[in-house]
């Protein structure tokens, strides 16, 4: 029993989780810094009415705040969930997870203190002989977690038009891997995870928290839907022989590992940048160095990914993403005293 349930975490594949949080974290960051401007008004009197209407509207999103940003976490993190199963069960009948419990090379030195054989990838839930249609029914349920938080969200914030933004992302969560014509299967998921864990996840919780999304927050999504590319490209870049070999024409087998890697190191590049702009305005000087002083981490990420040694490439891919959302938060917390 302790096994099976071991196994249904693994199937949540943890380490894709933090690229579902860090948005929602810096989307919140992101409308907190606007809620926090709402406030600011030169001293007169009469106090003109727009200052009356703004500390108004003010008071109003700060005494929802709480609340929207525990469902819109609840709405990223089941509906990732939810997708992981979904992808777990259309690449289990189609038999892309096939060989994942084969040993890697790279693992013999541990295996002979372990006295047992590591595997060479995450073992999926299909793949290791659960059946399809529970796990199927796994993802049905954290979706339906997700729908029920996100409505939830959504009558609170009154930011009606995010329906069509959760219908959205769920139809993509099932489409990556499902469906007979998946995109993920064609090379198109690092753009989904951009649009969907950066722009709509970052924008959406933004407005649902602020009414509205500004420039700041335009940026800060681009970033997040960077790190989750990132994410995503490592994964593709450790999977891409078996993928391959099933069919699957990832990005990373569409354009090879050395040309994958040179898109990696620009994602890379094209996230410090956009983030040295940021949080120059947020928190200029400690704020800037702070983020200096983690560029150590995505360098090791693309060092490890091109020695194959992707289980720390992902790891890191993963602690940049929250690094990134802590960063930003910290920048509109302190830069803003």
């Amino acid at each position: 029993m302790a096994a099976d349930w071991k196994l249904w975490i693994a199937g949540t594949r943890p380490r894709t989780l933090p690229a579902s949080i860090a948005p929602v974290a810096a989307g919140a960051a992101c409308a907190w810094a606007h809620i926090r401007a709402l406030g600011v008004c030169t001293e007169q009197y009469p106090e003109p009415t727009v200052c009356t209407a703004n500390r108004a509207l003010q008071s109003a999103l700060i005494g929802r705040f709480w609340p929207v940003v525990v469902l819109c976490a609840i709405v990223a993190l089941a509906l990732q969930i939810a997708v992981n199963y979904a992808n777990d069960y259309s690449d289990g009948i189609r038999g892309t997870d096939d060989g994942r419990n084969v040993p890697d090379s790279d693992d013999e030195p541990f295996d002979a203190l372990l006295g047992e054989p590591r595997p060479r990838k995450p073992q999926r839930l299909v793949a290791s002989g659960v059946p399809a249609k529970r796990v199927l029914a796994a993802a049905g349920i954290a979706a339906g977690v997700a729908c029920v938080a996100g409505l939830a969200a959504i009558v609170v914030s009154h930011a009606w038009w995010l329906l069509a933004v959760g219908v959205a992302s769920l139809i993509a969560g099932w489409f990556y891997t499902g469906g007979k014509h998946p995109y993920g299967y064609a090379g198109f998921g690092e753009l989904g995870v951009f649009l969907f864990f950066g722009l709509a996840a970052v924008l959406g919780t933004q407005y649902a928290l602020a009414g509205t999304i500004d420039l700041t927050g335009i940026l800060v999504a681009v970033c997040c839907g960077l790190n989750a590319m990132m994410l995503l490209m490592v994964n593709n870049l450790r999977d891409i022989d078996e993928d391959q070999r099933h069919g699957k024409r990832t990005l990373a087998v569409r354009l090879g590992e050395g040309n994958s890697r040179t898109v990696l190191a620009a994602c890379v590049g094209a996230e410090l940048l956009v983030s040295i702009v940021i949080v120059s305005a947020l928190w200029p000087g400690w704020g800037v160095l702070l983020m200096i002083s983690g560029i150590a981490v995505p360098l090791r990420m693309m060092r490890s990914a091109a020695r194959h040694e992707f289980r720390g490439a992902l790891m890191d891919a993963g602690y940049q993403t929250l690094f990134f959302a802590a960063l930003i938060v910290l920048c509109v917390i302190v830069g803003g005293l």
